[in-house]
């Protein structure tokens, strides 16, 4: 079977521009750029996060790849992922797929930070974890009651990300912090935005 050519990843967390991190960190970059670049503004980006996990298959093994980007008003989504291909069995298929959401999709978030405390008492960061709940018409559903009225149900989905000493890095760690609070920041601008509160929160929240 014949397998992906080999990347030895970089730290991606020095890199401010998010091509130039993408290149570094992950192995189908130049996929990851042309699908952003479709959907995105290099110079709207405001900030991003990066992933690689890889995981053992029947065949071998296989790379899922992730770049997480806001300009603002979206949340974008780009991944990457090695495949077995059904129709000819020994080979395999990579899949490139992007996903875009509006931040006034986002209905929660969480954003937490794990310290480990030191034999000194001081404290050093070891973990972050970044959750996202969304929920958007797509992901909604209209039923029939029992007393024959109608209803929508809606769906919300969670996105996780998560960094920690053993997991990217202090540097990866501080990058996810900073990803984390744009989003909240700018949700809460474009949250101003859907509600009519304030036209200097929506000037800001527009872009």
């Amino acid at each position: 079977m014949q397998h992906p050519r080999e990347h030895v990843p970089q730290d991606w967390a020095p890199y401010p521009r998010l091509g130039d991190a993408v290149r570094a960190y992950l192995r189908d970059a130049d996929a990851a750029m042309e699908a952003l670049s479709g959907v995105l503004d290099p110079t709207a980006v405001l900030a991003f996060t990066c992933e690689r996990v890889t995981s053992a298959k029947p065949w071998g093994d296989a790379l899922w790849q992730e770049v997480a980007v806001t300009d603002g008003r979206r949340l974008v989504l780009w991944h990457g992922d090695d495949e077995a291909d059904d129709e000819r069995p020994g080979s395999l298929m990579f899949s490139s797929s992007i996903r875009t959401i509006p931040l006034s999709a986002i209905v929660d978030q969480g954003l937490r930070n794990r310290f480990r405390t030191e034999p000194d008492g001081s404290r050093t960061m070891h973990a972050v974890m970044l959750y996202l709940s969304t929920q958007t018409p797509e992901r909604s559903m209209t039923e029939l009651t029992e007393a024959n009225e109608t209803r929508t149900v809606q769906y919300v989905e969670t996105y996780r990300f998560s960094k920690s000493v053993t997991d990217g890095g202090l540097a990866q760690m501080q990058r996810l912090l900073q990803f984390g609070r744009a989003l909240s920041h700018m949700t809460g601008l474009t949250g101003a935005v859907s509600t009519g509160l304030g036209s200097g929160l929506g000037s800001g929240g527009s872009r």
